[in-house]
């Protein structure tokens, strides 16, 4: 439907470089900063186009959050792909291109094939950036400084930084990423702040949520199931 940007994996290969500073200390930390500029609230986001037929994949990730912000993904033999800690406790999430989640929505189903983890065939980018985000949770935390992005398919995840504000909440439109304060008490002069930054600004997290990490060895996996369950 939309034009093409064929000039994606070049971008890319620039962005991975630029990707690769240094982290020390927690995974949070050391990680690019995403151009956030101060915006206009815009109308609330369109709906995200159809998705094109096909046989979706059987294959699923099974995800789980504690209120303390301890993730764990599971594959469909109940072996722990992954185990997490957030940087705080959830407090606002979004899967794929938007949908809003909550606490109560765990254990859920995640695919286990996305258009990120196809890697460059899978980075085509036309009219609306939303379809590429298939397969991501988003989750903004009680320290309100950091916004986690979790690609539960290859097991990587960015923060990224966040610009100021409080009680924030996410909105994803066809070309950018927003952030937005709620609403200012009516009677008051305090004015509610935006940020929004292009989602070609955020080529170099895209990038590493597309990398899949090396898989564990066999027979090392942890208990599925633990007594926080």
């Amino acid at each position: 439907m939309g034009t093409f940007l064929l000039i994606w994996p070049l971008l890319a290969v620039s962005a991975w470089a630029q990707a690769q500073a240094p982290a020390h200390g927690l995974p949070w930390e050391g990680q690019p900063e995403p151009p956030w500029r101060a915006s206009e609230a815009g109308a609330p986001p369109t709906p995200m186009p159809p998705e094109p037929p096909g046989q979706p994949s059987s294959a699923r990730l099974r995800v789980y959050m504690t209120s303390h912000g301890v993730l764990r993904i599971l594959d469909d033999r109940g072996l722990v792909r992954l185990r997490l800690g957030l940087p705080g406790r959830p407090l606002r999430m979004w899967r794929d291109g938007g949908t809003p989640m909550s606490l109560s929505d765990f254990p859920c189903t995640f695919p286990l094939e996305t258009p990120l983890s196809r890697g460059a065939s899978g980075m085509a980018v036309g009219v609306d950036f939303r379809p590429l985000l298939k397969g991501l949770l988003w989750i903004l935390d009680d320290g309100e400084r950091l916004l986690t992005v979790l690609h539960p398919a290859t097991g990587q995840a960015v923060y990224l930084q966040l610009p100021g504000g409080r009680d924030l909440s996410l909105f994803m439109y066809a070309d950018r990423l927003e952030l937005r304060e709620p609403p200012p008490v009516p009677g008051t002069r305090r004015e509610s702040a935006c940020w929004a930054v292009p989602w070609m600004g955020l080529l170099p997290q895209f990038l590493r949520l597309a990398t899949a990490l090396p898989a564990p060895p066999p027979g090392t996996a942890l208990k599925p199931f633990s007594a926080e369950d």
